[in-house]
């Protein structure tokens, strides 16, 4: 079985992230946007299949820069509809394999025994091996170049306040060195994880300015006593840039801007 596979640019996520997993080069963009983006306000998992079969051909089941948002979104969809698996699975035959791929990847982070049972008749041991060393969604390190990605793709299909809650853990970093103490840092290296405010921020702007439910969660979080000051900052300033007027723009040095 084949891991999840790797964005291959260092500055991919933040290009899907800033168009908000805008598909609009793709054919078929306007079904997808539809379907994938706005999921969690009106839940059709009947569409699966259909759905999956237009990807195929469309290309976008083939695209390195959509396949981290679509296997998180599909595998809420099926730990959603775990008693559909069975047969949508079947129905999706004809996938190739590298277009079953993205399917199968989505059934791992699915964390249900259907989806289980089917992997484990394919894959055997391997699959359980891949499964102990596979994170959930919800736990992914920030700091890989295909997490906030995924964590997009939850949240589309499931409108959940915890996805956005991990993307705004990105801002912790924004006091991070970029050479941490004994470890050898080439010249003139960004540590990924230094970009991660920056991503973070564009991809909450970007999304809150087309979902309601995202700029709510993050009102919600300012009061949240949890929230470290950069989290805050960070919350607050992607909430300015959406109303200046109800959230003035500060400087860091404390005076309006």
């Amino acid at each position: 079985m084949r891991p999840l596979p790797p964005i291959s640019a260092l500055f991919s996520v933040f290009l899907v992230l800033f168009i908000s997993f805008d598909v609009s080069q793709i054919e078929g963009a306007e079904k997808e946007k539809d379907w994938l983006e706005y999921y969690y306000q009106n839940p059709s998992p009947e569409r699966f299949v259909s759905q999956m079969k237009d990807w195929a051909e469309d290309g976008t089941l083939d695209s390195e820069y959509a396949k981290p948002a679509l296997i998180a979104f599909l595998s809420r969809v099926i730990r959603d509809n775990r008693n559909e698996i069975a047969g949508w699975y079947k129905a999706l035959g004809g996938l190739s394999q590298d277009q079953k791929q993205v399917l199968h990847t989505a059934m791992l982070y699915a964390r249900i025994s259907e989806a289980d049972e089917i992997m484990k008749n394919i894959f055997g041991k391997r699959y359980d091996e891949q499964k102990l060393e596979t994170k959930k969604i919800l736990e992914m390190p920030l700091d890989k170049r295909s997490t906030i990605d995924m964590l997009w793709g939850f949240f589309y299909a499931s409108g959940s306040e915890h996805a956005i809650r991990r993307v705004v853990l990105s801002f912790r970093f924004q006091d991070a060195p970029e050479r941490p103490d004994g470890v050898d840092v080439p010249e003139g290296y960004q540590p990924l994880y230094k970009m991660l405010p920056v991503f973070a921020s564009n991809s909450l702007l970007a999304n809150a300015e087309r979902h309601p439910r995202v700029k709510e969660i993050l009102e919600g979080f300012l009061g949240n006593d949890s929230l470290l000051e950069p989290e805050k900052d960070g919350v607050y300033d992607v909430l300015s840039g959406i109303d200046a007027e109800k959230y003035p723009p500060i400087d860091r040095d404390g005076e309006s801007a």
